[in-house]
């Protein structure tokens, strides 16, 4: 063991400075000074961390602090500096290392003798504090601003710092909260505060010089009540005047999470624009709500923008057509339509209406689950409405619709039969090899397609990839003449496993385009080789051609045998 007196002046500083914070209560996992912690150069090295992938340092941290166990950037606290002799290059240091890191709230020099405290405040100026203690675990490192912001103060932030801060409020807030203990209901209620912002986000918007009405209120005794209880006031009156057309039957009038939580998200949250342009930013929160809580592993890989921007533009969409997404997520793809066809058709304001009643006539979307329905409706009312056909349930297994999912059944089925009324069908369906529909299911729902892969062998029907059954959707769907925009795995169509596809696309549908989409689109929560196909349905029944290549494939198959 090195002797202390051998040791480097920053690091008996260093040294120093862990043993006060440890009598101040930091636990000894959660400081990290071996190895030193890597600060990223640049936004993009920073997006790269947040991907697992390597990036470039501009500097290694001296000391940092996290405010939970896992040692994870979503939970970087406090950045400590001892290298720099001067208060002068310190403040430089940790400003430069703050701004790299964002969610770190604070960051604290000392040379031994001085000390300097660096925060970020909500409005992105810099606030000193010299002479500052040593910051305690459970220290409040918030500055809210000295006046309220108004939309111009806020900015759009990047995908890395939203999902590093929605890890951190998943993991270090919500999960101990007091009033509410199951996963699921933590995520519901998160869910409902971010509806809460959406909403306010699209009043500030078309009032941008007025008090934006998410944000922190109270002085510094009341805060954490007075911005809880209007937070509070804001969700009750959202949820009663939504209730029909974005909430569920289980939902309630109030956010049942405890007053420091609702305060911490408001905290977090209120300095960024969530409603905007970028669809993919709430698409990537919802993503962190999926894997951090709640169905990870489903096959569910939301689509990011630089995905659905090039597939609508693809398909043409116009204000004639009738779309619907029946995995929709967090309805990326149907708001993007909203948005082109208004881009292309209803610039004007004068044409507002016309835009609305496309979206309310023209616009549907399903998804199986609660949170993702709930978020799209409240996107496409903030967009321009389009809520009424967002709709709740299992797309695929349609043989469950009458006694599951009467919305399905009412908007989707006719004399007994799916209604082949839409022109477009655009989705991202959940894929995998291990992620089926089984033959009794694909059998009771009619999906030929699962007929068609099982080479006419001894089953009729086979468990098969949702995915393809999910193309079979699409084909139900459809008029003759509509197309279908679908990303499905590459395999699909060049593997020798499904050498029957081939086979059942004929007389059935036409390939009218497609385009590559990179591994790296779906950054780390897929890594699967997939494109975005157009296909043209040209009839409902399969061709003699189709038929000669079926009884071929079962001819050299039992010749195989």
């Amino acid at each position: 063991m090195q002797n202390a007196g051998n040791l480097a002046p920053e690091e008996k500083v260093r040294q120093r400075v862990i043993a006060e914070l440890r009598k101040l209560g930091w636990a000894e996992n959660r400081l990290q000074w071996k190895p030193e912690w890597q600060v990223p150069a640049t936004p993009h090295d920073l997006t790269k961390r947040e991907r697992n992938q390597r990036f470039t340092p501009c500097g290694s941290a001296d000391l940092v602090a996290f405010a939970d166990d896992s040692g994870e950037a979503y939970a970087l606290q406090v950045i400590f500096e001892f290298k720099e002799p001067t208060i002068e290059k310190g403040r430089m240091q940790l400003m430069r290392y703050l701004a790299s890191e964002p969610v770190a709230r604070m960051g604290f020099w000392t040379n031994g003798t001085n000390t300097l405290a660096v925060y970020k405040s909500h409005t992105n100026d810099w606030v000193y504090v010299e002479d500052a203690p040593y910051p305690a675990p459970h220290d409040d490192l918030t500055q809210p601003p000295d006046e309220p912001p108004v939309w111009n103060d806020l900015r759009t932030p990047t995908e890395a710092e939203l999902s590093a801060t929605l890890r951190r409020l998943v993991a270090t807030t919500v999960i101990t909260d007091s009033r509410s203990t199951r996963r699921e209901d933590q995520m519901r209620e998160l869910l409902h505060l971010i509806l809460v912002k959406v909403e306010a986000d699209s009043l500030a918007a078309l009032q941008p010089d007025k008090a934006h009405p998410f944000r922190i209120y109270g002085d510094s005794a009341t805060m954490v009540s007075a911005t809880a209880s209007i937070m509070r006031d804001r969700y009750r009156t959202y949820f009663l005047t939504q209730r029909e057309r974005v909430f569920h039957d289980d939902d309630r009038d109030e956010i049942l999470l405890a007053d420091e939580t609702i305060f911490n998200v408001v905290v977090a949250l209120w300095p960024w624009r969530l409603l905007g342009d970028e669809v993919s930013i709430l698409a990537k929160a919802f993503q962190v709500f999926r894997t951090s809580a709640l169905k990870s592993g489903e096959g569910q890989f939301l689509t990011p923008l630089r995905v659905i921007r090039p597939s609508i533009k693809l398909l043409e969409i116009t204000s004639e057509d009738k779309v619907i997404d029946p995995a929709c997520g967090t309805g990326g793809f149907v708001i993007e339509a909203l948005r082109q066809v208004q881009e292309n058709e209803f610039p004007s304001d004068a044409d507002s209406w016309r835009l609305v009643k496309f979206a309310n006539d023209r616009l549907y979307a399903v998804d199986m689950d609660p949170l993702g329905t709930k978020l799209t409706r409240a996107l496409m009312i903030a967009a321009r409405d389009g809520s009424t056909h967002v709709l709740m349930g299992d797309a695929v297994r349609s043989n469950q619709w009458k006694a599951k999912y009467s919305d399905l059944y009412t908007n989707l089925m006719h004399r007994g039969e799916i209604s082949a009324s839409f022109t477009v069908v655009v989705t991202n369906p959940p894929f995998g090899e291990d992620l089926k529909v089984s033959a009794a299911d694909a059998r009771s729902g009619g999906y030929s397609i699962a007929k068609a892969a099982a080479m006419g062998g001894k089953r009729e029907y086979v468990d098969l990839e949702i995915g393809l059954i999910y193309l079979e959707l699409a084909h139900k769907l459809l008029q003759v003449g509509g197309r279908v925009g679908i990303v499905l795995p590459e395999t699909y169509f060049f593997s020798f496993k499904y050498r029957w596809l081939a086979g059942w696309l004929q007389g059935r549908f036409r390939l009218r385009g497609m385009f590559n989409i990179a591994m790296e689109a779906f950054e780390e929560f897929c890594r699967a080789k997939t494109n975005f196909y157009v296909f043209e349905k040209i009839g409902d029944e399969p061709t003699e051609a189709n038929e000669a290549t079926k009884a071929a494939t079962t001819t050299n198959e039992e010749a195989g045998s």
